[in-house]
């Protein structure tokens, strides 16, 4: 009887991980070029036993993994507005951590100088490093990238000059996962002498963006409404079946209770 209550307990634990996952994506709904958070399927793992066969089972998840649909564009008039149309990400480096990729194309430029997007992170360039701006009158932003401003004490009338150009990358060949801050990373593999490794992330401008828009994030409110609903009934159901594990163990036990 024990074996199903430890059942439903690792069930009832992998849906309450799966509420928090979609109440996270609900409360990111209005945050730019958020990439949804996904309910991953239930796997299952064997314990293992040094004699014989251990019949323990622990229900197992995916942890990291998001959902990669492209968001709704949406128009603004601000020319440091950047949308990637299509696969790929910008690359950015986190107030801590590694290098990572993002969607989010809200872009300003800070007291330094420095191209910064809307969370802080800053904004690197091909050659993979932070991009600073001179101070400028006008920016414009390519569909490949290009950054190009007129200085601020050119003339009106001069032309446009390339200031810098911003690191992106498809990541095709990267197996990304978000880490435990919401960035996303290529996802840590074992090789062959069980050393974990990363794989490093370089820009190959195959990116194709969309000036003067941002991407919004790619989440539907609806349908994670609806998840909301469904996990709280998977959680009733298996609360139910702790309790009936309970009565069918008690109806066992008086059964073996012996008479006055």
């Amino acid at each position: 009887m024990d074996k199903m209550v430890h059942t439903a307990l690792n069930s009832l634990k992998m849906i309450l991980q799966n509420q928090q996952i979609t109440s996270q994506n609900i409360s990111n709904a209005s945050v730019v070029g958020y990439r949804r958070d996904s309910n991953s399927e239930f796997g299952t793992t064997y314990l293992n036993s040094e004699e014989g066969l251990n019949t323990r089972v622990f229900a197992t998840r995916e942890i990291g993994a998001f959902s990669t649909q492209q968001g709704d564009l949406e128009a603004t008039e601000n020319p440091l507005d950047v949308a990637i149309k299509g696969e790929g990400y910008f690359i950015i480096q986190p107030k801590e951590g590694e290098v990572a990729l993002s969607r989010r194309g809200d872009f300003k430029v800070d007291v330094e100088g420095q191209l910064v997007n809307g969370e802080g992170s800053l904004v690197l360039g091909e050659d993979l490093q932070p991009i600073v701006l001179p101070a400028f009158n006008d920016i414009q932003i390519s569909s490949d990238g290009l950054i190009n401003i007129k200085p601020i004490d050119a003339p009106i009338d001069a032309p446009f000059q390339l200031a810098a150009t911003l690191g992106t990358t498809t990541a095709d060949e990267l197996e990304l996962e978000k880490d435990i801050n919401g960035f996303i990373k290529p996802k840590a593999t074992t090789n062959e002498n069980g050393e974990i490794e990363v794989a490093e992330i370089t820009a190959n401008q195959e990116v194709q963006m969309v000036n003067n828009y941002l991407e919004k994030s790619n989440v539907n409110p609806v349908e994670e409404l609806i998840l909301t609903l469904e996990h709280q009934r998977n959680y009733e159901t298996h609360v139910k079946f702790i309790d009936l594990a309970k009565q069918m163990d008690e109806g066992g036990a008086s059964l073996m209770r012996v008479p006055d």
